[in-house]
């Protein structure tokens, strides 16, 4: 007999899947590709790969269920590739009335300067730390970003959408990253 602790399958002695293994629901995640123009509407468990510059765009995440996630990433061959267009916004909105408390956006903190190699970093953030805290707002910098790499991640709780992501910074990193959770 297995030992069910490994997620054996006795018939073929393949390993099961992790929700069997971890007694949690994981669900399966489809990638959807994002080239450029207007960000798609929101299916949960999906990830976006965004390839192309984003224009002004405002989405509403849907309702969801408990441990459902929507994941964007920012990827691109060119290191100086912006996610969003250059002064538009890219807005995410829950259907409810705030984002877990404790959500977070992060990025590497700098002082403007001329693009040159960085000798001290430091992390900055955008947290929803008040009720209200409903919306993330995204806004495309040319020498800020949000550029190649960046990612989000939003996890359905039991009652609200918990964001976690990664901003980076794009072209000449002249300017600071423009990210910020607010009540709209």
């Amino acid at each position: 007999m297995a030992n069910p602790m490994y997620g054996q399958n006795k018939a073929d002695k393949e390993i099961d899947a992790v929700s069997s293994v971890a007694g949690v629901v994981v669900p399966s995640i489809t990638k959807t590709p994002v080239g450029a123009g207007a960000f798609p509407d929101l299916a949960v468990n999906n990830h976006y790969v965004v390839t192309g510059t984003i224009t002004a765009t405002t989405k509403t995440l849907p309702a969801g269920s408990f441990g459902d996630v929507i994941y964007i990433e920012m990827v691109s061959e060119t290191a100086a590739a912006l996610m969003v267009t250059n002064a538009a916004t890219l807005i995410f909105k829950t259907p409810g009335a705030t984002f877990e408390y404790g959500s977070s956006v992060k990025w590497f903190a700098n002082a403007a300067s001329n693009g040159a190699a960085q000798l001290t970093k430091a992390i900055d953030c955008t947290a929803a730390l008040a009720v209200n805290d409903n919306t993330l707002t995204l806004t495309g910098a040319t020498a800020g970003g949000p550029g190649n790499g960046s990612w989000l991640c939003f996890t359905k709780g039991e009652s609200f959408w918990r964001l976690e992501g990664h901003v980076y910074g794009a072209g000449a990193c002249t300017a600071v990253v423009n990210a910020a959770i607010a009540n709209t």
